[in-house]
């Protein structure tokens, strides 16, 4: 995953979606897991090697290869932090693909924190390795990582405390509050990757209402300052939205306020990002509205991040009502859209072909043609995907699913 979230792979991704290979992360869970669940909600991200490096709920990170074994995939070694789970957060990989970056809540209730490791491939056996480990704050982390061209990384915490860290050793460098200061009611910010602008400028959207663009320091300041944030609220269209209170714990945009999905930045310094409202936005680098797309309305409407195609020209995101959308980047017009039965909640990925592969709650994997949004292929995979789905360098496909198995699917 690039810093501007455009979701291109330098890989095309097969034509066909056959099960090759798979791995249950379920099979043996820690005795001391935060969660009994192995629910996989977060995406996986791959090496270099092909290396598939996974997360579930359960509180561990995987390190997976191609097995001796046709139609398995083998554990190279795992990692988990005493009472820790990492939620919804996806691996980032270090450029030489030598380190993996991880966030963790650990410990439960008042004592929950957040922690970032550095994880290391064993010399010898199938225990990860910490390289080391930064404090992100009380309270939990559900976030995905973001590794910067420089070699920083960018993570928010559910109360909203964006954290710049070195990656080469974990020191924190600066850190910036989006949102309300401390722990908002039913949380703040979930499942949201930060985003990198080329002039550094880092982007986050909270559930509780804005978008944010954040200034790191100059010199040796530690605090960023906010510079602008766009409220959606302030920024509706025509059709009725599609909203219900949120009156207890477990605030999942149902209120239609806010955003989840993280930010695509264009190579003009756009900013496409979808909301809870259902609407989806263009944004210049100033704050200000370029145009918005009203998709059809549903709770929680627009929690996936969008793909930009290599000429972005093109814009291509899923949404919990409707489908799959395509949109002219210049204007916002819909270009093409491929309904689906259930909702789509994992970000699409864009082989370097042109297909878009994307998971749905009803089971299925999906590749469509970018340029006109046809059928490509379809695999059944029965329990829901809420991943998105990553590209090998050998072209096959990997999506991990509700019940804890990761599959890795291609052309037999």
């Amino acid at each position: 995953m690039d810093a501007q979230h455009t979701g291109r792979s330098p890989h095309a991704g097969p034509r066909r979606l056959t099960l090759l290979r798979s791995f249950n992360t379920a099979a043996n869970r820690p005795a001391d897991a935060l969660l009994p669940s192995g629910d996989i909600q977060s995406s996986t991200a791959v090496g270099p090697d092909g290396t598939i490096y996974a997360t579930n709920f359960a509180g561990q990170l995987f390190a997976l290869r191609d097995g001796s074994t046709a139609n398995q995939l083998d554990l190279a070694w795992q990692f988990h932090p005493p009472m820790g789970s990492p939620f919804h957060a996806t691996p980032a990989i270090a450029r030489d693909g030598r380190t993996i970056f991880v966030p963790f809540t650990v410990g439960a209730g008042p004592a929950a924190k957040g922690q970032m490791f550095g994880v290391r491939a064993p010399s010898s056996g199938t225990d990860g390795q910490v390289a080391w480990t930064a404090e992100l704050g009380a309270g939990g982390v559900q976030d995905t990582p973001t590794l910067a061209a420089d070699g920083t990384l960018y993570i928010v915490n559910v109360a909203g405390v964006l954290s710049a860290i070195d990656s080469n050793d974990g020191r924190v460098k600066w850190t910036a509050q989006v949102g309300t200061s401390g722990t908002a009611m039913f949380g703040q910010t979930v499942k949201v990757a930060p985003g990198v602008a080329t002039d550094g400028t880092v982007y986050v959207t909270c559930i509780t209402g804005s978008l944010y663009a954040v200034t790191p320091p100059s010199g040796s300041g530690s605090q960023g300052t906010i510079k602008w944030a766009f409220d959606f609220g302030q920024h509706l269209g025509q059709k009725p939205l599609m909203a219900t209170p949120v009156t207890a714990n477990g605030n999942r945009g149902q209120d239609a306020i806010g955003s989840a999905a993280s930010v695509t930045i264009g190579a003009d310094g756009t900013l496409y990002v979808g909301a809870n409202n259902s609407n989806f936005y263009a944004i210049d680098p100033q704050g200000q509205q370029k145009w918005l797309f009203e998709a059809d309305r549903e709770l929680a409407g627009i929690w996936t991040t969008a793909c930009l195609s290599s000429d972005n020209s093109a814009l291509f995101f899923g949404a919990n009502g409707g489908g799959i959308y395509g949109l002219n980047a210049r204007d916002g017009t819909l270009k093409w859209k491929f309904p689906v039965y259930g909702s789509i909640y994992g970000s699409s990925a864009l082989g370097s072909g042109g297909l878009l592969y994307t998971g749905t709650t009803a089971g299925q994997v999906l590749a469509l043609d970018s340029s006109n949004g046809s059928s490509v292929a379809v695999y059944e995979a029965i329990e829901a995907v809420w991943t998105a789905p990553a590209i090998r360098p050998n072209n096959t496909v990997v999506v991990g699913d509700r019940t804890g198995k990761i599959l890795v699917l291609g052309e037999s």
